[in-house]
């Protein structure tokens, strides 16, 4: 019986080691595999990002190439001779009109309210002072008082 049972055994050695090489091998291929799937999704990526920036160029240049022919049109050109050469065509006037300058005091022409007594102190252009809203609402929950004010003065 010793006989019988040593070709079982070496046969059933030999099974263990073609069950090991094939896993070695499965695994070897499994992790080739994924190599070459994740280097593929890679370059999947970049080609994507590339025809991205394809499609923005392509679209940047036809912009430009509508501003150049805009840009060629003789209305254009007559226009910027205008507005930044100051140029004029023949028989035309040219009229500059500058703001007046206007004084901190009202004057004849400004109306004086009498019930804001602060025109006196603060023109009427910056009678309302610039709170930030940190600081209303900082007055909100720890200064009633400030706020109750600054809510008066706003209205």
């Amino acid at each position: 019986m010793p006989s019988a049972s040593t070709p079982f055994v070496s046969r059933l050695v030999r099974w263990r080691y073609l069950v090991f090489i094939n896993l070695i091998l499965i695994g070897f291929l499994g992790f080739t595999l994924g190599r070459e799937w994740w280097h593929a999704r890679d370059i999947q990526r970049e080609i994507n990002h590339l025809q991205a920036q394809a499609d923005t160029l392509t679209k940047r240049n036809s912009e430009l190439a509508e501003l150049q022919s805009a840009v060629q049109t003789q209305s254009f050109i007559e226009r910027e001779a205008r507005l930044k050469l100051g140029l004029k065509k023949p028989g035309e006037e040219v009229v500059v009109i500058q703001p007046r300058e206007t004084s901190g005091t009202p004057n004849a022409e400004q109306q004086v309210d009498g019930s804001d007594p602060l025109h006196l102190v603060i023109p009427k252009e910056t009678s309302r002072p610039q709170v930030p809203n940190a600081t209303k609402w900082w007055y909100y929950f720890f200064n009633k008082n400030a706020f109750t004010e600054l809510a008066r003065y706003d209205d």
